[in-house]
């Protein structure tokens, strides 16, 4: 680390005992400490800058190929702006859009392979004592995911991840309170605190308390400044740093002030003139196609603005004692909050039971030993743009046939009727040409069709970058050529052509779905408080009779990596379940075993009928039963075990000793 006042020789900062009595950002009013910290921060932004620095044209390349952008030339425009008149446009080269189709069909199996099981986030234990409390922690991490809306945040997550190699996720603990309308019963008391007449409602809005759990949103890989000097997949455990930026208004940081999340806000100088160079969203290329802006809001900032603020936020392991912040002389983790480079409004020390920096990262196509790892778009670029190139140089050649190029005689030809447009002309000889030879006069030139299998090696080049991106036909949502498939078959083809895909999920789980778990988890067993919980939970809360507390999610759990295939079909599910009822319901000595009527309910409800519970009736007695009971000759099934000379059966046993 560095030591600004001299480390290595037991030299800290002389602290007075007031100063002792105040909090690490209280501490920071103090102009001295402000400085040595912030100086102590902004180096290690400045290191990560510029080795983030490296990768943004190589992104912007990516972001230009996933958009098929075409840089369309002055006049090309003008011709584009005039078809809107109704003049016919001209037919411009392309860019095939290969990449937008493979990375959407991988984020999609990865979405399904993450999403489309519930819980999601699947937690286990190994001992005995934990099992229950394993199963309560996927309960609320469900409802956590449920609330904050995690999906879209995973499809960013996943989609960064593919686009440009990174994806990065974080992870931090939110209270909500908001105005919830509630009404409130009032009634009349008579004497002796009784109730006289009838009772009334009254309406009244109230603070409250309406979510407490996990937040977790997609940080933009341009805003995401990491430690350099780990793989960054792992920068969350083995880094000694960790930042992301945003660009916030002042009405944003005036609210968090109020709430005591920032301090000292007004202190912060106007946003300095180099902020640019230092920004990564603004050389994005994403809102080149829609005209928008790479990161929200990025034309509204400029130098000196002072209603807008560059804010940098992040997690770093020092040494307070070395810089002012406390008397610990050993590292720790603290949250630290600056505004434009200038001024820090937050400093608070981040005492997580995960001792993990609050973020995920995963690098999918990851090497596994450098900083920065390549996306499965680099991997594609070159066979899009031959793609791209086969296509438009065929076009090229049949645009050339078709204009019809003349070798022409000016002296023997009328120009101006060569030059009229549309078919069928009328060509005039001069004259002098009256009686002559007209192919000497006209004549058009021969031109062959060069490009005619540039088709076929478009699509050989399709096939290879396919078996490339580990996708096919049906993962595409297309169906393979070669007639008629059975659902077995189509079956048996995404399985095999999903099986890299799975590798795929599997390594993301690894690195990066399996420490969210566990950083949700660890945060719900430290800061879950017991009303609240029991205030949500309701139903989903009761288990056995029992309500779901606190208390109960406390254990050592384990995050299994996730095996990275798709959830079970329910089409495959009903066929298999189907065959089952058929099965039981044929066969008599089946039937005493199974339950003809449960395998059925549940059968139904697999395939979508959730209500088949309201048409079942229930079944009256048979008339000869009826007599049999009422001359003695019947008894209910449940005391038959008591009759003499009735052996009981071992359940019959059983239920009695219960």
């Amino acid at each position: 680390m560095d030591n600004p006042q001299g480390l290595g020789t037991g030299e800290y900062p002389k602290l007075t005992s007031k100063q002792k009595a105040l909090t690490p950002i209280e501490r920071l009013a103090d102009d001295k400490i402000h400085g040595i910290v912030l100086a102590h921060l902004n180096k290690r932004l400045t290191i990560s800058e510029e080795a983030m620095n490296r990768f943004y044209s190589r992104w912007r390349v990516s972001e230009l190929k996933y958009q098929a952008y075409i840089n369309l030339p002055d006049w090309e425009k003008e011709l584009k702006r005039l078809s809107n008149k109704g003049d016919p446009a001209k037919c411009v080269n392309i860019t095939v859009p290969y990449s937008f189709s493979v990375l959407n069909t991988i984020v999609t199996y990865l979405v399904h392979t993450f999403c489309g099981r519930q819980p999601m986030f699947p937690v286990t234990a190994d001992k005995s004592e934990y099992i229950k409390g394993a199963q309560m922690m996927e309960t609320v991490l469900q409802y956590n995911c449920n609330h904050t809306r995690m999906i879209k945040h995973l499809f960013q997550f996943l989609n960064d991840a593919c686009m440009y190699g990174v994806g990065v996720m974080r992870v931090q603990w939110k209270v909500e309170k908001k105005l919830r309308t509630q009404w409130i019963e009032t009634s009349s008391l008579g004497f002796g605190g009784i109730s006289l007449g009838p009772k009334s409602w009254t309406k009244n809005r109230k603070e409250r308390t309406v979510f407490e759990g996990n937040e977790v949103c997609a940080i933009d890989p341009f805003m995401f400044f990491p430690d350099p000097r780990v793989p960054m997949c792992e920068v969350n455990t083995r880094g000694e740093f960790v930042f992301w930026k945003d660009f916030l208004g002042k009405h944003d940081i005036l609210s968090m002030e109020r709430d005591g999340t920032f301090k000292y806000t007004s202190k912060a100088s106007p946003m300095p003139s180099d902020w640019a160079t230092s920004f990564g969203a603004s050389l994005s290329a994403r809102g080149i196609i829609s005209q928008g802006d790479s990161a929200a809001g990025i034309d509204t900032i400029y130098a000196g603005r002072t209603d807008v603020y560059e804010t940098i936020q992040g997690t770093c392991t020092i040494i307070p004692a070395e810089l002012g912040l406390g008397e610990e002389d050993y590292p720790v983790k603290y949250l630290f909050t600056w505004l434009n480079k200038n001024r820090i409004v937050q400093a608070e020390r981040l005492d997580y039971d995960h001792d993990q920096h609050p973020v995920v990262v995963t690098e999918p196509y990851s090497m596994g030993y450098g900083f920065g790892q390549p996306g499965i778009v680099d991997y594609m670029a070159p066979l899009q743009d031959l793609m791209s190139w086969l296509i438009n140089s065929h076009m090229d050649n049949v645009k050339t046939m078709l204009n019809n190029m003349w070798l022409v005689d000016p002296s023997r030809v009328e120009l101006q009727d060569l030059k009229q447009s549309g078919p069928g002309k009328l060509i005039r000889l001069k004259r002098a040409a009256y009686g002559t030879d007209v192919n000497a006069a006209v004549r058009q030139l021969q031109v062959s069709d060069v490009t005619g299998g540039h088709i076929q090696d478009f699509e050989l080049i399709m096939r290879l970058a396919d078996m490339l991106a580990s996708v096919n036909d049906n993962l595409k949502g297309l169906q393979s050529s070669g007639g008629r498939k059975t659902a077995t078959e189509v079956r048996t083809s995404s399985e095999a052509g999903a099986s890299r895909l799975a590798s795929l999920a599997t390594k993301i789980s690894a690195q990066g779905i399996t420490n969210l778990t566990e950083q949700m988890t660890m945060n719900l067993q430290q800061f879950l408080s017991d009303e609240f919980y029991l205030d949500i939970t309701g139903k989903d809360g009761i288990q056995d009779g029992i309500k779901i507390t606190p208390r109960m999610l406390v254990g050592d759990f384990n995050y299994p990596v996730h095996d990275g295939t798709l959830p079970m079909d329910k089409i495959a599910m009903v066929d298999v379940w189907k065959q089952i009822f058929q099965a039981v319901a044929a066969d008599p000595a089946m039937r005493q075993q199974f339950n003809v009527v449960g395998i059925f309910s549940y059968l139904a409800k697999l395939g979508g009928a959730k209500n088949i519970e309201e048409f079942k009736v229930q079944a009256a007695p048979d008339d000869a039963v009826l007599a049999a009971a009422e001359a003695g000759n019947a008894v209910p099934l449940q005391d038959a075990g008591n009759l003499p000379g009735v052996i009981p059966t071992p359940g019959d046993r059983l239920a009695g000793a219960i």
